[in-house]
């Protein structure tokens, strides 16, 4: 794996996110899946370890400084010894593993298993501590965050975590826009601001007391904690509305913001916040890649009205996390540097301290592994433009600098319909003595020579079949 030069990066608490189910870098296990949040783990168990040792070689080469599971601990893919095994390896190579811990929902910490700190063990064992829907009946598969014995269970499923694993951090979420309406819960109201969004109000009844447990962690782990939101202002009477695909959060400032931990770092949702792929306006669509070939800063980068220039996270601490490029955005193996770009420029023009993006698709896959060297690249400049890219990262994959920046011109030339076939005869000028040298095969050196004919030769390709309006051929390294 690609072993990069980094300085210090602008975006330091910067991570992969992940579902352990869909995570497939190992490409032979009939148990992949590509799709689904709650799903079975259909996979062997070796194919976990295999896959997020894979992605950890990944991150320790590119600079990246963690690894966020959700699904980190279940029965079927080797429970508590090939967690510790993930965490282990991860540790020993510089890599932040997180954990996905549900406080309330998404299956506890122990994500699936006959554990006592898995939310069915729990409810299971109190079954009176089941949430309670607006219409009165239990919910399913969700915690009532004011049951007496909750707060214990998750301090000490938090204690248990902490020692048993080298991990980096955890990161908490609670189910989304989940509400409790059992009569303790909503006689917390009473000590709440009335303005305040009722999900909000109900994280804070997890979160608050899991991070008061975690706040001996916070100076040397990531610990995170999901909004599901944009950090947007905005009315309380646009809840459900759609709005929160935009960034909205429904009010000012959130009322638990201020009564956290404050070394707590907030994940903000900046999927709606930048430029979407599939806005009616073509003006407010990903700028083209042209954009940012000679301008790191380019103004309609800063001027989208999803997010404001000057606005600010409310809080201490915050990062980002982007949606795009997985299923939740139906481009699981598109190409999505501009986006990339703009949310690691706009997150640190915002103070955010780090920005996640998933990582669910092996970097054998050409696409795939382009938008993880740009992430690489922008969260440790931000500011830079394309040909700084194509020169500092690229050219360290491929034979030089001069390589990389030629690679550069020649995708922004493609994706933007302008590619030429004096270009196009260039790309595979470049290719064509690569494959013969492959193909001679006198030593393994040539597995470098490989690494860099792949790019070339998915770039012929996409320029051959006229795909440059999407890019979406599995083409796999």
């Amino acid at each position: 794996m690609w072993q990069l030069e980094r300085p210090t990066p602008a975006l330091p608490s910067s991570y992969f996110w992940t579902w352990d189910h869909s995570t497939n870098w190992m490409l032979d296990d009939p148990g992949n899946l590509t799709f689904g949040c709650y799903n079975t783990y259909l996979k062997r168990p070796e194919t976990y370890l295999g896959d997020y040792r894979r992605m950890t070689d990944l991150c320790a080469g590119l600079g990246i400084k963690g690894i966020l599971i959700w699904g980190f601990l279940r029965d079927s893919h080797g429970g508590v010894d090939y967690g510790k095994r993930v965490a282990d390896y991860a540790a020993s190579k510089g890599v932040a593993i997180m954990p996905g811990v549900g406080t309330t929902h998404y299956g506890g910490i122990y994500f699936e298993g006959d554990h006592p700190y898995c939310i069915n063990t729990f409810l299971r064992d109190h079954p009176d501590a089941r949430m309670v829907g607006e219409d009165g009946e239990p919910y399913q598969g969700g915690v009532c965050p004011s049951h007496p014995a909750f707060r214990a269970w998750m301090s000490e499923g938090l204690d248990w975590l902490f020692r048993e694993f080298t991990i980096g951090g955890v990161n908490l979420e609670n189910g989304d826009f989940l509400v409790c309406h059992c009569p303790r819960c909503q006689a917390h109201k009473a000590d709440w601001p009335a303005d305040d969004p009722e999900f909000f109000r109900q994280q804070a009844m997890s979160y608050i007391p899991a991070l008061e447990d975690l706040a001996p962690h916070m100076t040397k782990h990531l610990i995170t904690w999901a909004t599901y939101t944009g950090f947007v202002p905005g009315s309380k009477d646009e809840y459900r509305t759609g709005t929160y695909l935009k960034g909205n959060m429904f009010c000012q400032r959130p009322a638990l913001i201020d009564r956290i931990p404050p070394q707590s770092i907030t994940q903000w949702t900046l999927t709606g916040m930048v430029r979407q792929a599939n806005d009616p306006d073509p003006s407010l669509r990903p700028l083209p890649l042209s954009a940012y070939l000679d301008d790191g800063v380019p103004e309609a980068a800063l001027t989208y009205p999803g997010w404001p220039a000057d606005l600010r996270a409310p809080g201490v601490r915050g990062v980002g996390f982007l949606h795009q490029g997985s299923q939740w955005c139906g481009d699981r193996y598109e190409l999505f540097i501009s986006t990339i770009k703009e949310g690691c420029l706009c997150a640190y023009r915002a103070g955010l301290e780090g920005v996640s993006i998933m990582n669910e698709t092996t970097p054998q896959h050409v696409p795939s592994a382009l938008n993880y060297l740009a992430f690489s690249h922008f969260i440790h400049w931000p500011e830079d433009t394309l040909r700084d890219f194509g020169r500092k990262t690229l050219g360290q994959i491929l034979e030089s600098p001069d390589e990389g920046e030629t690679y550069i011109e020649l995708l922004v030339a493609l994706e933007g319909g302008s590619l030429t076939e004096e270009q196009t005869k260039r790309i595979a000028d470049i290719r064509m003595p690569m494959a013969h040298t492959i193909c001679a095969w006198s030593d393994r050196d040539n597995l470098r020579i490989l690494d860099r004919w792949r790019f070339w030769d998915w770039l012929q390709m996409q320029a051959t079949h006229g795909l440059a309006n999407r890019m979406r051929v599995a083409t796999f390294l």
